[in-house]
């Protein structure tokens, strides 16, 4: 059959485009997916890449002809945070990874982390005073941070959250500059060695191997978190993970359940705070329910409408908002074929505003997630986690953090949004707020 050319996307050429790449290259190409349609095209010399935003094209690449694509190239400048850990390796090695970090996010092992996320939510709010104003995103990353290390590594990591949170984000923008020499080389960023950048991931390395340094010492002292599933994991041949490689899986794992699940969190708050039929939603709910028992006995968490608003939040501001492909062979797709070599963008951020799926796609409404409209999404029209082999191992544990700690606020706590203004997206790594969202904390009195 005959194939079409893959339409162009004009306005990428433009000196101000050009300009606003040379500042944020994820903001620019996170401009260039939202204006692809179902497909689009940028090419800047030996630079191509296809936005893909189509649901059933997603499903595609993603599922159907995974073994076509691996990572692009501009993800794996991660490595220079995380190493080869999950979100940047491919092949046997991710294959490796993946086998021997699955049972650290069974189902049952999840059950088990939920008083956790709890517990961590309730001392969160202990710690504020009723009418303080609070730095939002700086709170949603301490609490994250603090089920984190206490979920998967049986560490109360408090004493240097601050600092290590700054460390990260200190990181992940040194990352977000190094992909864009790979990823726009005719732009040139000025991504360099920063020293600051070097200094904050010589921090987190040096705290994670502190880590790992002691549980080798005295193992017997924790039961079976991830860091001790990671040391004594086996494949089937004998082979175990060395230091560097547990390394790299456990800063991927703060990384990943720290950063992305606080953004997550830091735009559901300011969201609940402008609509307050869903606030009196959520504690409504909150106040029929209770919040204790079955977090505390291991029954599965299920606050439904809770969960409705987290996954709406999840759709309109994905903790991760681009997912990078490079095909490796030509790959139909419809009408138009992707050659090899192209790089291939796809953003839940765009698909997730797709008005054939989701009607008034700004519109902040849990609804969408109510069973019945959930249930005729269509395959790959809600990809919050990505979808097929390479799906976030994450996923389910987010969405019982972010429900358990969403349930648990509206218990206890209203947060009142005293920021004046809209607050738009800074999309780095993660869609950050473009500035500080501050918010008043009003307790119940019942508390």
């Amino acid at each position: 059959m005959a194939y079409r050319k893959i339409p162009t996307l004009g306005a990428s050429r433009s000196l101000s485009s050009l300009l606003e790449a040379f500042k944020n290259p994820s903001a620019f190409l996170l401009k260039l997916s939202c204006a692809a349609g179902d497909i689009g095209q940028f090419k800047a010399g030996p630079v191509h890449i296809v936005c893909v935003n189509r649901p059933e094209w997603v499903h595609t690449i993603l599922v159907e002809q995974a073994s076509a694509f691996r990572k692009m190239p501009a993800v794996k400048t991660l490595s220079v945070f995380t190493g080869d850990g999950l979100l940047v390796n491919d092949g046997a090695t991710w294959a490796k990874h993946r086998r021997l970090a699955a049972p650290a996010f069974h189902r049952q092992r999840i059950l088990a982390y939920q008083e956790v996320a709890a517990q961590a939510a309730r001392e969160a709010i202990a710690s504020w005073q009723n009418g303080q104003v609070i730095d939002l995103e700086r709170e949603m990353k301490r609490l994250t941070l603090t089920i984190v290390g206490r979920a998967l590594f049986t560490r109360d990591i408090n004493e240097i959250a601050d600092e290590f949170s700054r460390d990260v984000d200190c990181a992940l923008d040194y990352v977000n500059g190094l992909a864009s020499r790979v990823t726009l080389p005719l732009v040139r960023s000025l991504a360099r060695r920063n020293r600051e950048a070097l200094a904050a991931i010589a921090r987190v390395d040096a705290t994670v191997r502190r880590l790992i340094r002691a549980r080798r010492a005295q193992p017997a002292l924790h039961d079976d978190d991830f860091l001790d599933m990671l040391l004594a994991a086996q494949t089937e041949d004998g082979e175990s993970l060395s230091d560097d490689e547990v390394r790299d899986e456990v800063i991927t794992m703060f990384v990943a359940g720290h950063e992305t699940v606080a953004t997550v969190l830091t735009w559901l708050f300011y969201l609940v705070a402008r609509f307050p039929e869903v606030q009196a939603g959520l504690e409504r709910e909150a106040r029929e329910t209770g919040i204790a028992g079955d977090a505390q006995h291991g029954a599965p968490f299920q606050r439904p409408y809770a969960l409705r608003v987290y996954k709406e939040a999840m759709r309109l501001y994905p903790g991760g908002f681009t997912i990078g492909r490079e095909a490796i062979r030509d790959v139909p797709l419809g009408d138009y074929i992707i050659p090899a070599g192209a790089w291939v963008m796809i953003s839940p951020y765009s698909v997730h505003r797709n008005p054939a799926i989701f009607p008034e796609p700004e519109q902040f409404n849990p609804e969408r997630f109510a069973p019945e409209n959930e249930q005729a999404l269509p395959r790959a029209g809600y990809i919050p986690f990505g979808i097929g082999p390479r799906a976030c191992i994450g996923g389910q544990f987010a969405l019982m953090e972010g429900q358990i700690i969403v349930s648990t606020f509206a218990q206890h706590v209203r947060l009142v949004n005293v920021t004046p203004g809209e607050v738009g997206i800074n999309p780095l790594v993660t869609l950050r707020p473009s500035r500080k969202i501050e918010m008043r904390v009003e307790k119940f009195t019942s508390d």
